[in-house]
């Protein structure tokens, strides 16, 4: 429905070419009919005939101009005898009085309203009368079938003034009902929005709770047999030490190869644990590796910064050294410790997700369901102001009763609350109760999912460094394991810091001095690679040292001196 003074002064656009072709001047409307026939865009003159667009040649009516076919939609008005008619007869509607036929005056006439489809009158607002609103001073009378003029005055049947009584009977009754249900359905559905709220937290907190559980069990077992391991050692280093001669020798040489592979096995089952062999051979290919990987018997795998191949990958494999490989590529322990979290995460948040939907649709339900109720009771009330849809379409004007077309509509354009509302059926309570429940609801499972969301981010923050410590004590157990296995022993090439300064030359014994130059020189690993650990032949010359230690009971200055290393053959 269109509201004529809406029309007036719109511009009018063609739809093949997009020209502003004219402005809408008046509208033309067969009273005896009851039918809009179009509109006047441009009054006759001396010479010349009015222009007029038959409502057929519209193709729409929007907020802001009239569409139509083309410039040929413009036509002279006495090439359409309908509206030659209407135009020769020259009546002037507005501020024509309307009275019924028995005399009761409804107010004088100000606009119209039409189907801009089929042309069909509805209805005409009028100023003044007895139906008149207070604050506005009009009313909507209904289009009757056919409207009488006369010189004056406009006569509608007595019907008419029936159409336009307001019939209320028993609808405050049902708005207090409908009241009632809108509010306990809305509690009903913040109760089931509070406990799925509170179910997903629960399986949130389980499911974090047991990938904690799973990698402290990890962890722990890990920790243990590292620790077993060193204490294991550390027994038979002091059982072995209170041998001497080849006997020492031989069970040191025992103690650190066995000492190697224990810890090689503890830091391979925490690796092998935490990330699947399968996904190591995947990532080490292509990596360059940040230091030397060596075989079991000491032989050089790769050396530091070289790129690993599909061969050395399988090589490594099969010396069980993958994990070690894996790690000397930068490859991280937490990896799928993060993908099991992320992906716990993600289900938690899925189902709150879920859980709000359909909570939502629920309450949502709920409401259509009872204002579907409500909307039946607006039938027969008067609109109090004008709803309209989107597009600037009148759903039901000011003053106008609800009828079933005005119902239709309303449910059309998906304005059924603005009517509910036009007509003061939606109590202001009832829409603030219902709005902040829904309000509170989103706030508090928001809140939820915010705390979860924090409280996983901070245990993932806490494993990490946990699993980060327990990587860096295992690194660090290794290489003074390393260390000591170098101290006191020669080594087999020539060790250069990074300005080519000789560090130790070959056959020169590995010191603390040399261990301290070589890591501030960053070449440790070369150092530690480079140590010959095979017994050497010393004559029964050599083997008395030609100058005292610093802690021999013969040593008499004054606490300190400087040891200088000595060159030794080895075969």
């Amino acid at each position: 429905m269109r509201k004529g003074s809406d029309v007036i002064d719109k511009v009018v656009v063609t739809s093949d070419k997009g020209q502003k072709i004219q402005r809408i001047l008046d509208l033309i409307f067969d009273h005896k009919r009851n039918q809009f026939l179009g509109f006047l865009v441009e009054e006759k003159g001396l010479f010349r005939d009015a222009k007029v667009i038959p409502l057929e040649e519209v193709l729409a009516i929007g907020s802001d101009a009239i569409i139509v076919k083309s410039k040929e939609s413009v036509v002279k008005a006495h090439r359409v005898s309908a509206i030659k008619e209407i135009l020769h007869q020259n009546i002037v509607l507005r501020g024509t009085r309307i009275l019924t036929t028995e005399g009761l005056y409804l107010g004088g006439l100000v606009d119209l309203f039409f189907d801009e489809h089929s042309g069909l009158v509805e209805g005409y607002e009028v100023s003044g009368g007895v139906f008149a609103d207070a604050y506005s001073g009009r009313s909507f009378v209904p289009a009757p079938e056919a409207l009488i003029i006369g010189d004056d005055v406009a006569f509608v049947p007595p019907e008419t003034a029936q159409m336009m009584e307001e019939q209320v009977g028993g609808i405050r009754g049902a708005v207090q009902a409908t009241e009632d249900r809108l509010q306990e359905s809305a509690q009903t559905a913040n109760r089931r929005l509070q406990s799925a709220s509170q179910n997903a937290g629960e399986q949130l907190q389980s499911s974090v709770e047991k990938v904690n559980r799973r990698l402290q069990s990890a962890s722990q077992n890990a920790g243990e047999q590292l620790q077993n391991s060193v204490e294991n050692v550390n027994r038979r280093l002091q059982s072995a030490s209170q041998n001497a001669g080849e006997q020492l020798q031989a069970a040191t040489d025992a103690t650190s190869s066995r000492l190697q592979d224990l810890n090689r096995d503890a830091a391979a089952s925490l690796t092998n644990n935490l990330v699947d062999p399968a996904e190591q051979k995947v990532y080490v290919i292509g990596k360059h590796v940040e230091r030397d990987v060596l075989t079991p018997d000491g032989s050089v795998l790769l050396l530091e910064g070289q790129s690993v191949t599909l061969v050395d990958a399988e090589a490594a494999e099969r010396l069980d050294i993958l994990d070690e490989l894996y790690r000397a590529t930068g490859g991280s322990l937490t990896v799928n410790i993060t993908r099991n979290l992320q992906a716990a995460t993600e289900s938690t948040s899925n189902r709150i997700r879920s859980a709000t939907i359909s909570s939502a649709a629920n309450l949502r339900h709920s409401v259509n369901g009872l204002a579907a109720q409500a909307i039946q009771q607006v039938r027969g009330r008067r609109v109090l102001q004008t709803v309209r849809a989107d597009d600037g379409l009148i759903i039901a004007a000011s003053g106008q009763i609800v009828t079933e077309s005005v119902l239709a509509r309303a449910q059309i354009y998906g304005k059924q609350a603005e009517l509910l509302n036009a007509a003061g059926l939606v109590a202001t309570a009832v829409r603030s109760t219902t709005s902040d429940t829904w309000l509170e609801t989103k706030v508090q499972l928001r809140q939820g999912a915010s705390v979860a969301q924090e409280n996983l981010n901070t245990f993932w923050q806490a494993l990490k460094q946990k699993a980060e410590m327990l990587q860096r004590r295992s690194t660090r157990a290794m290489r003074k394991q390393r260390i000591e296995l170098a101290l006191g022993r020669p080594v087999t090439r020539v060790i250069l810091d990074p300005e080519d300064n000789v560090i130790l030359n070959v056959g020169e014994l590995i010191t603390h001095y040399a261990v301290r130059q070589a890591e501030e020189g960053g070449v440790l690993n070369i150092l530690l690679s480079s140590v010959y650990i095979k017994e050497p032949e010393i004559s029964d010359q050599e083997l008395r040292a030609q100058e005292h230690g610093m802690a021999a009971l013969s040593h008499h200055d004054n606490g300190r001196s400087q040891l200088e290393a000595k060159s030794i053959t080895v075969n």
